[in-house]
């Protein structure tokens, strides 16, 4: 770049989350007592992201994971490293979606800018239009009405992680960004066409979708940055695609 300035090396780590539950050595006795009371299919993702996020911490701050001093209020609220301010290092963000068989978690950590990520799976069951129309800016929902009924799901979950993983930067509510975010497709590359709820007038925007898992991937960060993508999801660990009728067989553990 000019006048020598590199961009910073940004890892998205992502993962299926562990039916085991194995990392849960490294949480707190805050997130312990969380775990204990949440639905056995929320467990593994629960687990997975929050263990990823300590380790990836850790390395940056040099500390063990179980010493990473996460705070969380409740869930839903906004995860925050006590004694740091929100406006310095290091900067994160995590996501996970999926059963409890089928979780996959993601996880990021920046020493330079703010940043966001969302991981959807794209949902069959989902009245994607209804949620568009209503919900979407009208230029966007006019580009998805105009589409073929399977690009324009893809498409709107790619708009849905974007716009939440912009909620997760600026710690927003959703529903203001929904409409709020609209974004320039017509480009190489997704651009904002106005601020953002918080004023934020430029962003580096990525997206990408794993067909295989149906997965949507999207990450947002105020300043330029060189991201490198490191995805893992071992099939091993995931269940039989419901959707999938050829290998259907006799089980012979069954009853």
């Amino acid at each position: 770049m000019a006048g020598g300035t590199e961009l910073e090396i940004v890892t998205l780590k992502i993962r299926a989350a562990d039916i085991s539950l194995e990392g849960q050595d490294v949480l707190s006795e805050k997130e312990h007592e969380r775990l204990s009371g949440m639905h056995e299919g929320a467990r593994p993702a629960f687990v997975t992201a929050r263990s990823m996020l300590r380790h990836s911490l850790a390395d940056y701050m040099g500390l063990t994971p179980i010493a990473v001093p996460l705070l969380q209020e409740g869930a839903g609220k906004r995860i925050y490293l006590d004694g740091f301010s929100e406006h310095e290092p290091p900067f994160y963000s995590v996501s996970h979606t999926g059963g409890a068989e089928d979780s996959i978690a993601a996880v990021t950590v920046s020493d330079v800018s703010p940043i966001g990520i969302d991981i959807q799976q794209l949902d069959p069951v989902v009245d994607w239009a209804r949620v568009a129309e209503r919900r979407f800016p009208a230029s966007e929902w006019a580009l998805l009405s105009a589409m073929p009924e399977e690009e324009a799901r893809m498409l709107f979950f790619t708009l849905w992680a974007i716009k939440e993983s912009f909620v997760k930067m600026e710690d927003g509510t959703l529903m203001p960004y929904l409409r709020g975010i609209e974004l320039d497709l017509s480009g190489d590359s997704v651009r904002l066409v106005s601020p953002t709820p918080k004023g934020l007038e430029d962003a580096f925007i990525y997206f990408h979708f794993l067909p295989e898992f149906h997965l949507v991937i999207a990450l947002v960060s105020e300043k330029p940055i060189k991201l490198n993508l490191d995805c893992d999801i071992r099939l091993s660990q995931r269940r039989a695609d419901p959707f999938d009728n050829t290998n259907i067989g006799t089980d012979e553990n069954a009853a």
